[in-house]
Protein backbone atom coordinates (compact mmCIF):
# COMPACT_ATOMS: atom_id res chain seq x y z
CA UNK A 1 0.00 0.00 0.00
CA UNK A 2 1.30 3.25 -1.02
CA UNK A 3 1.66 6.05 1.48
CA UNK A 4 -0.74 8.49 -0.38
CA UNK A 5 -3.51 5.37 0.16
CA UNK A 6 -2.69 5.40 3.61
CA UNK A 7 -3.14 8.92 3.89
CA UNK A 8 -6.44 8.79 1.49
CA UNK A 9 -7.93 6.53 4.13
CA UNK A 10 -6.77 7.91 7.62
CA UNK A 11 -8.67 11.32 5.97
CA UNK A 12 -11.69 9.05 4.95
CA UNK A 13 -11.54 7.80 8.75
CA UNK A 14 -11.38 10.63 10.27
CA UNK A 15 -14.25 12.71 8.00
CA UNK A 16 -16.62 9.91 8.74
CA UNK A 17 -15.43 10.30 12.23
CA UNK A 18 -16.19 13.96 12.03
CA UNK A 19 -19.53 13.69 10.42
CA UNK A 20 -20.56 11.12 12.78
CA UNK A 21 -20.71 13.31 15.56
CA UNK A 22 -21.70 16.58 13.59
CA UNK A 23 -24.99 14.58 13.06
CA UNK A 24 -25.10 13.29 16.67
CA UNK A 25 -24.54 16.87 17.85
CA UNK A 26 -27.55 18.03 15.21
CA UNK A 27 -29.74 14.95 16.30
CA UNK A 28 -29.09 16.11 19.99
CA UNK A 29 -30.28 19.41 19.12
CA UNK A 30 -33.38 18.48 17.20
CA UNK A 31 -34.16 15.95 19.87
CA UNK A 32 -34.08 18.95 22.36
CA UNK A 33 -35.99 21.51 20.67
CA UNK A 34 -38.60 18.72 19.67
CA UNK A 35 -38.65 17.99 23.85
CA UNK A 36 -39.33 21.66 24.67
CA UNK A 37 -42.02 21.68 22.17
CA UNK A 38 -43.68 18.99 23.35
CA UNK A 39 -43.59 19.87 27.19
CA UNK A 40 -44.88 23.33 25.81
CA UNK A 41 -47.60 21.91 24.08
CA UNK A 42 -48.62 19.64 27.38
CA UNK A 43 -48.69 23.00 29.67
CA UNK A 44 -50.79 24.71 26.41
CA UNK A 45 -53.36 22.34 27.04
CA UNK A 46 -53.34 19.54 29.63
CA UNK A 47 -51.58 22.21 32.57
CA UNK A 48 -54.02 24.78 31.68
CA UNK A 49 -57.29 22.58 31.45
CA UNK A 50 -55.97 21.03 35.05
CA UNK A 51 -54.96 25.08 36.36
CA UNK A 52 -58.79 25.76 35.40
CA UNK A 53 -60.42 22.76 37.50
CA UNK A 54 -58.26 24.68 40.75
CA UNK A 55 -59.90 27.36 42.53
CA UNK A 56 -56.33 29.14 42.79
CA UNK A 57 -55.71 31.76 39.45
CA UNK A 58 -52.10 31.37 40.51
CA UNK A 59 -51.38 28.07 38.77
CA UNK A 60 -53.24 29.71 35.63
CA UNK A 61 -50.69 32.97 35.64
CA UNK A 62 -47.47 30.81 36.34
CA UNK A 63 -48.02 28.37 33.29
CA UNK A 64 -49.00 31.39 31.29
CA UNK A 65 -45.37 33.61 32.56
CA UNK A 66 -43.49 30.20 31.93
CA UNK A 67 -44.57 28.66 28.37
CA UNK A 68 -43.02 31.52 26.21
CA UNK A 69 -39.83 30.93 27.66
CA UNK A 70 -39.59 27.34 27.28
CA UNK A 71 -38.47 27.35 23.55
CA UNK A 72 -35.57 29.40 24.72
CA UNK A 73 -34.68 27.39 26.83
CA UNK A 74 -34.93 24.40 25.20
CA UNK A 75 -32.67 25.92 22.46
CA UNK A 76 -29.71 27.05 24.96
CA UNK A 77 -29.66 23.64 26.64
CA UNK A 78 -29.61 21.95 22.80
CA UNK A 79 -26.58 24.03 22.08
CA UNK A 80 -25.18 23.19 24.81
CA UNK A 81 -25.59 19.26 24.53
CA UNK A 82 -24.29 19.70 20.71
CA UNK A 83 -21.25 21.50 21.61
CA UNK A 84 -20.75 19.23 24.33
CA UNK A 85 -20.37 16.64 21.33
CA UNK A 86 -18.79 18.69 18.99
CA UNK A 87 -15.77 19.23 21.23
CA UNK A 88 -14.67 15.66 20.99
CA UNK A 89 -13.52 16.47 17.14
CA UNK A 90 -11.57 19.58 18.40
CA UNK A 91 -9.24 18.29 20.91
CA UNK A 92 -6.56 18.09 18.40
CA UNK A 93 -7.14 21.17 16.96
CA UNK A 94 -6.08 24.31 19.46
CA UNK A 95 -7.77 27.26 17.36
CA UNK A 96 -11.30 25.24 17.02
CA UNK A 97 -10.75 24.41 20.73
CA UNK A 98 -10.18 27.53 21.87
CA UNK A 99 -13.52 28.99 19.48
CA UNK A 100 -15.54 26.19 21.17
CA UNK A 101 -14.54 27.11 24.42
CA UNK A 102 -15.70 30.89 23.79
CA UNK A 103 -18.38 29.83 22.18
CA UNK A 104 -19.94 27.54 25.59
CA UNK A 105 -19.24 30.53 27.75
CA UNK A 106 -21.35 32.41 25.42
CA UNK A 107 -24.24 29.31 25.95
CA UNK A 108 -23.50 29.19 29.44
CA UNK A 109 -23.78 32.77 29.95
CA UNK A 110 -27.64 32.58 27.81
CA UNK A 111 -28.45 30.14 29.27
CA UNK A 112 -28.04 31.88 33.15
CA UNK A 113 -29.32 35.10 31.37
CA UNK A 114 -32.73 32.73 30.21
CA UNK A 115 -32.90 30.93 33.59
CA UNK A 116 -32.69 34.98 35.06
CA UNK A 117 -35.48 36.14 33.17
CA UNK A 118 -37.91 33.41 33.89
CA UNK A 119 -37.09 33.66 37.60
CA UNK A 120 -37.83 37.72 37.60
CA UNK A 121 -41.18 37.14 35.59
CA UNK A 122 -42.48 34.23 38.07
CA UNK A 123 -41.50 36.30 41.04
CA UNK A 124 -43.36 39.13 39.27
CA UNK A 125 -46.43 37.12 38.86
CA UNK A 126 -46.02 35.86 42.27
CA UNK A 127 -46.45 39.28 43.59
CA UNK A 128 -49.08 40.31 41.58
CA UNK A 129 -50.95 38.22 42.25
CA UNK A 130 -50.84 38.11 46.26
CA UNK A 131 -51.49 41.95 46.17
CA UNK A 132 -54.60 41.84 44.04
CA UNK A 133 -55.84 39.25 46.09
CA UNK A 134 -54.99 41.20 49.41
CA UNK A 135 -56.67 44.29 47.80
CA UNK A 136 -59.53 41.80 47.02
CA UNK A 137 -59.79 40.76 50.39
CA UNK A 138 -59.70 43.89 52.09
CA UNK A 139 -60.73 46.36 50.37
CA UNK A 140 -57.18 48.43 49.68
CA UNK A 141 -56.29 49.45 46.31
CA UNK A 142 -52.88 48.23 45.32
CA UNK A 143 -50.43 50.42 45.47
CA UNK A 144 -48.74 50.46 41.70
CA UNK A 145 -45.55 52.39 42.70
CA UNK A 146 -45.32 50.13 45.63
CA UNK A 147 -45.91 47.17 43.23
CA UNK A 148 -43.27 48.38 40.86
CA UNK A 149 -40.59 49.43 43.67
CA UNK A 150 -40.81 45.70 44.75
CA UNK A 151 -40.64 44.14 40.94
CA UNK A 152 -37.66 47.08 40.28
CA UNK A 153 -36.14 45.53 43.73
CA UNK A 154 -36.12 42.28 42.88
CA UNK A 155 -34.97 42.60 39.52
CA UNK A 156 -31.79 44.04 40.25
CA UNK A 157 -30.98 41.45 43.27
CA UNK A 158 -31.75 38.52 41.10
CA UNK A 159 -29.54 39.97 38.20
CA UNK A 160 -26.76 40.84 40.71
CA UNK A 161 -26.73 37.09 41.13
CA UNK A 162 -27.24 35.97 37.45
CA UNK A 163 -23.86 38.69 37.06
CA UNK A 164 -21.67 37.02 40.30
CA UNK A 165 -22.46 33.52 38.77
CA UNK A 166 -21.41 34.40 35.57
CA UNK A 167 -18.29 36.07 36.38
CA UNK A 168 -17.35 33.40 38.54
CA UNK A 169 -17.56 30.85 35.53
CA UNK A 170 -15.48 32.97 33.88
CA UNK A 171 -12.76 32.75 36.44
CA UNK A 172 -13.18 36.53 37.45
CA UNK A 173 -12.52 37.32 41.08
CA UNK A 174 -15.66 38.34 42.28
CA UNK A 175 -14.96 39.04 46.09
CA UNK A 176 -14.43 42.89 45.43
CA UNK A 177 -17.56 42.84 43.59
CA UNK A 178 -19.19 41.64 46.20
CA UNK A 179 -17.33 44.26 48.71
CA UNK A 180 -18.48 46.79 46.64
CA UNK A 181 -22.51 45.58 46.66
CA UNK A 182 -22.34 44.67 50.43
CA UNK A 183 -20.85 48.62 50.81
CA UNK A 184 -23.48 49.89 48.48
CA UNK A 185 -26.37 48.34 50.33
CA UNK A 186 -25.12 49.60 53.63
CA UNK A 187 -24.53 53.22 52.34
CA UNK A 188 -27.85 52.96 50.63
CA UNK A 189 -29.51 51.94 54.17
CA UNK A 190 -28.12 54.62 55.99
CA UNK A 191 -29.35 57.46 53.40
CA UNK A 192 -32.35 55.93 53.24
CA UNK A 193 -32.93 55.21 57.06
CA UNK A 194 -36.15 57.12 57.34
CA UNK A 195 -37.44 56.00 54.01
CA UNK A 196 -37.03 52.58 54.76
CA UNK A 197 -38.37 52.54 58.03
CA UNK A 198 -41.59 53.59 56.78
CA UNK A 199 -41.92 51.54 53.97
CA UNK A 200 -41.28 48.37 56.72
CA UNK A 201 -43.93 49.72 59.12
CA UNK A 202 -45.95 50.18 55.89
CA UNK A 203 -45.33 46.90 55.35
CA UNK A 204 -46.27 45.84 59.02
CA UNK A 205 -49.63 47.38 58.33
CA UNK A 206 -50.60 46.10 55.43
CA UNK A 207 -49.99 42.83 57.13
CA UNK A 208 -51.21 43.40 60.99
CA UNK A 209 -54.20 45.53 59.69
CA UNK A 210 -55.08 47.22 62.71
CA UNK A 211 -57.31 49.61 60.34
CA UNK A 212 -58.48 49.64 57.12
CA UNK A 213 -59.59 52.03 54.54
CA UNK A 214 -62.60 54.06 56.01
CA UNK A 215 -62.26 53.07 59.47
CA UNK A 216 -62.71 56.02 62.33
CA UNK A 217 -59.17 56.18 64.26
CA UNK A 218 -57.79 58.23 66.91
CA UNK A 219 -54.25 59.49 66.41
CA UNK A 220 -51.79 59.59 69.48
CA UNK A 221 -51.74 63.62 68.89
CA UNK A 222 -55.81 63.98 69.85
CA UNK A 223 -56.96 63.96 65.82
CA UNK A 224 -60.27 61.88 65.19
CA UNK A 225 -60.71 61.09 61.60
CA UNK A 226 -61.11 58.22 58.74
CA UNK A 227 -58.54 56.45 56.94
CA UNK A 228 -58.47 57.87 53.84
CA UNK A 229 -55.64 56.01 52.32
CA UNK A 230 -52.82 53.18 53.16
CA UNK A 231 -49.57 54.07 51.60
CA UNK A 232 -46.02 52.56 51.14
CA UNK A 233 -44.60 55.66 53.27
CA UNK A 234 -47.53 57.15 55.03
CA UNK A 235 -50.93 57.06 55.83
CA UNK A 236 -53.84 59.31 55.31
CA UNK A 237 -56.59 60.40 57.72
CA UNK A 238 -59.32 62.79 56.88
CA UNK A 239 -60.62 64.45 59.73
CA UNK A 240 -63.87 66.38 60.39
CA UNK A 241 -62.92 69.51 58.97
CA UNK A 242 -62.37 67.87 55.53
CA UNK A 243 -58.62 68.18 56.24
CA UNK A 244 -55.95 65.32 55.35
CA UNK A 245 -53.58 64.55 57.94
CA UNK A 246 -50.65 62.58 56.62
CA UNK A 247 -49.08 60.29 59.01
CA UNK A 248 -45.63 58.80 58.88
CA UNK A 249 -46.35 55.01 59.00
CA UNK A 250 -43.24 54.31 61.01
CA UNK A 251 -45.20 56.74 64.00
CA UNK A 252 -48.39 54.61 63.74
CA UNK A 253 -46.65 51.27 64.08
CA UNK A 254 -45.02 52.84 67.17
CA UNK A 255 -47.75 54.30 69.03
CA UNK A 256 -51.23 53.81 70.65
CA UNK A 257 -53.98 54.05 68.05
CA UNK A 258 -57.68 54.31 68.71
CA UNK A 259 -59.85 52.45 66.22
CA UNK A 260 -63.54 53.26 66.57
CA UNK A 261 -64.86 50.97 63.70
CA UNK A 262 -62.98 47.63 64.60
CA UNK A 263 -64.01 44.99 65.35
CA UNK A 264 -67.28 46.31 64.59
CA UNK A 265 -69.08 49.57 63.88
CA UNK A 266 -70.88 49.60 66.56
CA UNK A 267 -69.53 52.23 69.14
CA UNK A 268 -70.32 53.73 72.75
CA UNK A 269 -73.10 57.78 73.14
CA UNK A 270 -72.09 59.64 76.24
CA UNK A 271 -74.00 62.61 77.15
CA UNK A 272 -72.98 64.35 80.40
CA UNK A 273 -75.53 67.01 82.23
CA UNK A 274 -75.59 68.68 85.66
CA UNK A 275 -78.36 69.37 87.39
CA UNK A 276 -78.91 71.55 90.36
CA UNK A 277 -78.98 70.34 94.22
CA UNK A 278 -82.04 69.17 95.13
CA UNK A 279 -83.36 68.10 91.97
CA UNK A 280 -85.54 64.43 92.28
CA UNK A 281 -82.75 62.32 90.57
CA UNK A 282 -85.41 59.85 90.09
CA UNK A 283 -87.19 61.86 87.55
CA UNK A 284 -84.15 63.61 85.71
CA UNK A 285 -83.13 59.83 85.38
CA UNK A 286 -85.90 59.25 83.72
CA UNK A 287 -86.54 61.82 81.45
CA UNK A 288 -83.02 61.05 80.27
CA UNK A 289 -83.84 57.38 79.88
CA UNK A 290 -87.01 58.22 78.03
CA UNK A 291 -85.64 60.02 75.26
CA UNK A 292 -82.91 57.13 74.97
CA UNK A 293 -85.51 54.82 73.93
CA UNK A 294 -87.02 57.25 71.73
CA UNK A 295 -84.09 57.59 69.57
CA UNK A 296 -84.57 55.20 66.63
CA UNK A 297 -80.38 54.98 66.37
CA UNK A 298 -80.42 53.75 70.07
CA UNK A 299 -79.84 50.16 70.34
CA UNK A 300 -82.28 48.48 72.67
CA UNK A 301 -79.23 46.21 73.90
CA UNK A 302 -77.07 46.42 75.66
CA UNK A 303 -79.60 48.51 77.46
CA UNK A 304 -79.17 52.42 78.13
CA UNK A 305 -78.54 53.50 81.24
CA UNK A 306 -78.33 56.93 83.26
CA UNK A 307 -75.70 56.93 86.05
CA UNK A 308 -74.55 59.48 88.98
CA UNK A 309 -70.67 60.50 88.10
CA UNK A 310 -70.12 63.53 90.40
CA UNK A 311 -71.27 65.99 92.53
CA UNK A 312 -69.63 69.24 91.38
CA UNK A 313 -69.06 71.99 93.03
CA UNK A 314 -72.99 73.81 91.81
CA UNK A 315 -74.58 70.57 90.50
CA UNK A 316 -74.83 66.86 90.47
CA UNK A 317 -73.32 65.41 87.30
CA UNK A 318 -75.87 62.31 85.33
CA UNK A 319 -74.08 60.30 82.18
CA UNK A 320 -76.33 58.96 79.72
CA UNK A 321 -74.82 55.56 78.14
CA UNK A 322 -76.10 53.83 75.38
CA UNK A 323 -74.73 52.23 72.01
CA UNK A 324 -75.41 52.90 68.07
CA UNK A 325 -74.51 50.35 65.26
CA UNK A 326 -72.59 52.96 63.18
CA UNK A 327 -70.00 55.05 64.34
CA UNK A 328 -70.51 57.27 61.85
CA UNK A 329 -73.83 58.31 63.62
CA UNK A 330 -72.15 59.19 67.21
CA UNK A 331 -71.70 62.85 66.94
CA UNK A 332 -75.35 63.44 65.70
CA UNK A 333 -76.94 61.18 68.10
CA UNK A 334 -75.38 63.00 70.93
CA UNK A 335 -75.84 66.69 69.41
CA UNK A 336 -79.75 65.57 69.32
CA UNK A 337 -80.05 63.95 72.67
CA UNK A 338 -78.83 66.84 74.57
CA UNK A 339 -80.72 69.28 72.58
CA UNK A 340 -83.76 66.86 73.84
CA UNK A 341 -82.60 66.53 77.29
CA UNK A 342 -82.39 70.62 77.79
CA UNK A 343 -86.15 70.91 76.41
CA UNK A 344 -87.49 68.20 79.13
CA UNK A 345 -85.82 69.43 81.66
CA UNK A 346 -87.13 72.85 80.84
CA UNK A 347 -90.85 71.43 80.60
CA UNK A 348 -90.05 69.46 83.81
CA UNK A 349 -89.05 72.62 85.63
CA UNK A 350 -85.14 70.68 85.74
CA UNK A 351 -82.72 73.36 86.56
CA UNK A 352 -79.35 72.83 84.96
CA UNK A 353 -77.34 75.10 87.08
CA UNK A 354 -74.13 77.05 86.02
CA UNK A 355 -71.16 77.81 88.25
CA UNK A 356 -72.01 80.05 91.20
CA UNK A 357 -69.59 81.54 93.61
CA UNK A 358 -70.40 83.08 96.99
CA UNK A 359 -68.02 85.98 98.44
CA UNK A 360 -67.85 86.90 101.69
CA UNK A 361 -66.38 90.46 102.39
CA UNK A 362 -64.47 91.42 106.06
CA UNK A 363 -64.52 94.76 107.15
CA UNK A 364 -60.88 95.66 107.74
CA UNK A 365 -59.71 97.40 111.23
CA UNK A 366 -57.89 99.33 109.53
CA UNK A 367 -54.39 98.34 111.44
CA UNK A 368 -51.72 97.38 109.06
CA UNK A 369 -49.88 94.55 110.51
CA UNK A 370 -47.08 94.19 112.29
CA UNK A 371 -43.55 93.22 110.87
Amino acid sequence: MTPLSILRENFLARATETWAHIALALLELAATLLLGWIIKQFLATYGRKWAEKTKNELDDRIIAAILPRIKWLALVLGLFFASEEIANITTKNPTAAKVLGYTNNAIYAAFVFVLTMAAIRLIDTIIGFTMNRYSGRTGVAADEALFLLVNRFIAVFIGAIAVVIVLGHFGVDVSSFLVFLGGGSVALALAAQETLSNMIAGFVIMIDRPFRIGDRVKLPTGEIGDVFEIGMRSTKILDFDHNLIISPNSELVKTRVVNYSYPEARIRLAVEVGVAYGTDLRVARETILALLRAEKSVLKEPAPQVAVVALADSSVNLQAVAFTADFHDKSAIETSLREHIYQEFSKAGIEIPFPQRVVTITPSSGKLPSA
